[in-house]
C-alpha cells in the first residue's frame, strides 16, 4: 500500500521511527494502536460520566471530590 504524505510529515515519521529503532511501518502501527487505546479510554470515561449523571438525576448524591478521585484512579490504572 502506498500512502502519499507531505514531505515534512514523511521526514518526521522517518526521523522518529529511526530514533526509536523501528521501521516507519512499525512506528505507524504503534501510533494507530495508541490512538485506538485512547479512543477506548475516552469512550469508557464518557460512559462513566453518563452513568454518574444518571444517578445524580435520580436523586443520588455523592461527594464530588470522591467521584473525581475515583475517575482519575480508574484512568490511571489503565
Amino acid at each position: 500500500m502506498t500512502i502519499e504524505l507531505p514531505r515534512e510529515i514523511e521526514a518526521q515519521l522517518r526521523e522518529t521511527a529511526q530514533a526509536q529503532g523501528v521501521s516507519v511501518g512499525q512506528y505507524v502501527e504503534k501510533l494507530v494502536a495508541e490512538t485506538n487505546v485512547r479512543r477506548a479510554q475516552i469512550s469508557e470515561f464518557k460512559a462513566a460520566i453518563a452513568e454518574r449523571m444518571a444517578s445524580l438525576n435520580a436523586g443520588e448524591t455523592v461527594d464530588g471530590e470522591e467521584v473525581m478521585a475515583r475517575l482519575i484512579s480508574d484512568l490511571a490504572s489503565r
